[in-house]
């Protein structure tokens, strides 16, 4: 199936069997008048889609183009701990769909049945929810009430393969994602949130690969079996600009993997120090000891991959590659506003949020459809463009062949238009493609 077909088919299954079902689940709607649960589900996301700042009259206009005849008033009557509800459960449900593209970024990623990026973002919540999603307070767990949302990104393809709805109090390492499963042949890549030697071992005996940081005092063995001693001093004495050696990670599981680490710049390396330093001081009120700041002169990774499959510049690309789910995180935060905790009451907060986070996910099925693989796109501003398509969008809706004309047609525009601005360094999908345009001081 061709993927403009499949982000036609997963957006008429969101708004058709997925709205129905959970509405019936949930009773939303409990006498039919003017709205069905799809068609209450479709305002909801359809508008903020179109606009992620919408008020109940923008949202009101939306509802008439998907056939429900209803005033501003009657959207506003529709904030109700119901439709909280159905939303969520809604989204619960569509990040099952996945809708990825069959044209990779580039021919380093086909050498793994998958190259998955796990991360997570949190958001606050209104304090109504601190049972279901205690948050850690303060500037770290975002409040009383936050929900963090462990995400699995597949590069090949685009696809969100996982999305895990957890309370914002939970630490990453404790995620049920550590135990996920993988096709074999696959490579999961993670930063230090996710350092854990025993899930490590356990995606080896999968057959599945891991890219990693190196989690500070984790003891390194020589494969010999024989200790580095320290660490810093051990990698000082090896010889070029980059270390690729074979050893043994952790004292009891002593996995068998690749070391590779380089030094640093010092303007690099100290503005670690300056982050790592505000971070202590935050959370522990104490200074960092001079190891642990020593250690930001090293970035330090750990893989399974073998040398014969992954050179060291092509695994440097592909933890920095990681750096796409950020950005992603980002244009849900800053342009799908799925962070801004606004509105009269806590209701109308959550369904905002909910609201929100099913557009960012619609956003992204389109955004995969029309641009991935293209280097020369910006994937933010596809995003902005795919907003001005809604009421077509809405309008072929109930017909597969007209969806699928109105998503070709995105395409075509934004094929001609959303060209990535001019930058002075090659961006993700030109390192990929060409890990010899890597520029980085090695000293």
């Amino acid at each position: 199936m061709k993927i403009v077909a499949k982000a036609g088919v997963a957006m008429q299954k969101l708004f058709g069997p997925i709205a129905e079902e959970v509405g019936r689940r949930v009773g939303l709607i409990v006498r039919k008048r003017k709205f069905t649960a799809s068609s209450l589900t479709q305002m909801f996301v359809m508008g903020h889609l179109a606009k992620p700042a919408a008020t109940d009259e923008d949202l009101a206009q939306i509802a008439n183009q998907c056939g429900a005849d209803v005033t501003t008033q009657a959207v506003e009557q529709r904030h109700t701990p119901k439709t909280v509800e159905h939303l969520k459960g809604v989204f619960e449900q569509a990040v099952k769909v996945v809708v990825g593209s069959a044209k990779s970024l580039a021919p380093l990623l086909q050498r793994f049945t998958r190259v998955t990026v796990l991360d997570s973002t949190t958001v606050t919540l209104p304090d109504s929810e601190k049972e279901r999603f205690p948050g850690c307070g303060g500037s770290h767990g975002g409040g009383a009430a936050a929900v963090k949302l462990q995400t699995e990104l597949d590069l090949n393809g685009g696809g969100l393969t996982h999305i895990e709805i957890e309370p914002g109090r939970s630490p990453d390492s404790a995620t049920c994602r550590q135990h996920a499963e993988h096709p074999p042949g696959s490579l999961r890549i993670t930063d230090l949130g996710y350092f854990n030697v025993s899930v490590f071992a356990a995606m080896v005996a999968a057959k599945v690969y891991f890219l990693s940081r190196l989690q500070f005092g984790t003891l390194v063995l020589r494969s010999t079996g024989h200790s580095v001693g320290d660490i810093l001093e051990w990698l000082s004495g090896q010889a070029g600009p980059i270390v690729d050696q074979r050893i043994l990670l952790g004292r009891d599981q002593r996995l068998p993997c690749r070391l590779i680490a380089w030094r640093l710049p010092k303007e690099q390396a100290d503005e670690r120090r300056r982050k790592l330093r505000k971070e202590a001081l935050s959370k522990r009120n104490q200074e960092p000891t001079a190891k642990r700041l020593a250690w930001c002169d090293w970035t330090i990774l750990v893989t399974s991959v073998s040398e014969n499959m992954l050179t060291p510049p092509e695994a440097i690309v592909l933890y920095r590659a990681r750096w796409q789910i950020e950005l992603l995180f980002k244009r849900w935060k800053s342009k799908g506003l799925v962070g801004l905790l606004r509105g009269s009451t806590e209701v109308r907060q959550l369904v905002r949020f909910w609201s929100r986070l099913l557009a960012v996910l619609v956003q992204h099925w389109l955004m995969v459809s029309c641009s991935w693989g293209d280097p020369s796109r910006s994937w933010g501003k596809v995003s902005v463009a795919i907003r001005r398509f809604v009421e077509r969008l809405l309008t072929a809706m109930h017909d597969l062949l007209e969806l699928e004309k109105v998503i070709d047609h995105i395409c075509r525009v934004v094929a001609k238009t959303c060209q990535r601005n001019k930058r002075s360094k090659p961006g993700t999908v030109e390192l990929l493609n060409d890990v010899s345009q890597l520029d980085f001081s090695l000293t």
